[in-house]
This record gives structure tokens, sequence and C-alpha cells, in this order.
């Protein structure tokens, strides 16, 4: 049993290391995606302000040509009233101008109404032309670095895995089991040691009996509190921890 643990501890590191890489490779695929959906509603954004521009500027251009053309129906009446000798025919005249000269006042102060909001989304749109350039100039650079983490961490998970399938097959089947289990329920750590009668992986003290039993090795033993898989940890003798300090 003592060899099984020792392979259920060699597989735990391969797969917290494992589980690292893919967390890691979801937070680069997630900002990559987080990144694109920004520059893509900055396009969007850019594309409804473009529609927006070209439809008032088609109304300016509508106005303008209007305007030009009442301004050449004033002139055409005005050459008429050099010909008129009636009196009442030129009253009608002069009253056709004046309604033709208050419709251009009122084509004008349309088309300076277009002109400014021309002006004013025009100068938005340049705005937001300059923060997309911004914006993808300055993530292209990072996605290619995003991207190539991401194939490195899948090459080192491809050859991670490659080693777990190795030490599985040293493992029963019911212990396996029993382990992928216990690694999903507890956050990516079934296999702890108990040093001085404490488990590593809750901190609690273990029952003197059951303690016995642990420094024998000899069969699976759960802990009571938080039912990870225990194994005997031979304390470090005072002379390591002297050197090692």
């Amino acid at each position: 049993m003592l060899e099984q643990i020792e392979f259920l501890a060699s597989l735990q590191i391969v797969d917290q290391e494992i589980r690292e890489k893919e967390g890691t490779k979801r937070m680069h695929l997630a900002q990559i995606e987080l990144r694109e959906k920004e520059i893509e509603a900055k396009r969007a954004e850019l594309g409804i302000l473009k529609v927006d521009w070209e439809e008032q500027d088609k109304l300016g251009k509508e106005k303008e040509q209007a305007l030009q053309e009442e301004s050449r129906k004033t002139m055409e009446k005005r050459m008429r009233m050099n010909r008129i000798k009636n009196i009442k025919e030129l009253q009608a005249l002069q009253r056709e101008i004046d309604q033709i000269k208050q419709g251009n006042s009122q084509l004008e102060e349309e088309l300076l109404a277009v002109m400014e909001v021309l002006e004013t989304e025009g100068a938005v749109q340049q705005q937001r032309e300059a923060e997309l350039k911004e914006l993808e100039e300055g993530w292209n650079g990072r996605r290619e670095e995003f991207e190539a983490e991401i194939a490195e961490i899948e090459r080192t998970v491809a050859e991670s895995s490659r080693v777990r399938t190795e030490i599985a097959a040293q493992l029963s089947g019911d212990l396996m089991g029993q382990y992928e289990l216990i690694f999903a329920r507890r956050g990516g750590k079934a296999v702890v040691a108990v040093s001085e009668g404490i488990c590593e992986g809750c901190h609690m003290n273990i029952p003197p009996q059951l303690w016995n039993e642990i420094i024998r090795n000899d069969k699976l033993i759960l802990c009571p509190n938080c039912h990870r898989i225990l194994y005997y940890k031979l304390p470090v003798p005072e002379d390591n921890q002297v050197k090692s300090s």
C-alpha cells in the first residue's frame, strides 16, 4: 500500500500542475475573448457613427440642393417682375418671392443645424477611430504573447498527461476512482501527509489509534475530518532543520 500511496502522491503533483496550467490557459482565453469583444464593440460603435454621419451628410446635400433650387426660382421670378406691368400680378409675384425667401430662410437654418451635427459627429468619429486604432495596435502584440503562452501550456499539459498515464497504469482502478473523486472535491489536494499527528490538509489532530495505523503505511486511511488520503511523513531531523535555515 505504501508504494500505491507514493504513486498517488506523484500523480497528484502531475495533476496539480495540469490543473494550474489549464487554469492559466482558461484565464488567457477569457482575456482574449474579453479584448476581442471590446474591440468588436468599438468597431460596431464606429460603424453606427459612420452610418449616422452618412445619413446626415445626405440630408445636408438634399437641403443644399433644395436651397439652390429655391434660389433659382427666386431669381427667375425677379426677372419676371421686370416684364410685368399689371400691379396685381406684380403684387402676387412679390408674395411668391417673399414666401420663397421665408422657405429659404428655414432651409438655411436646417442646413446650418445639419452642418453642426456633421461637425460634432465627425469629431466624435475621428476620436473613436483613434481609440480603435490604439486598442488594436496595443492588443495585437499582447494577443500573440497570449497565443504563444497557450501553445506552450498545451505542449506542457500534453507531456504531463503522458506522464500521468504512465503513473496511473501502476494504480488500481478503485484507488484511482477514489483519488480522482477526492481531488475534484478537495480543490486539487487528495493526498496529504500527516506530520506529528496533524493532517496537513485540514490541520486537525489525528486520533492516536489512527495515527499508529498511519505510521505503518500498510493500508489506505482517510482523514476523519477532511476525508483526504493520508500518508506518514517522517519528521525532519533537527540537524537538517539547522542546515536548511
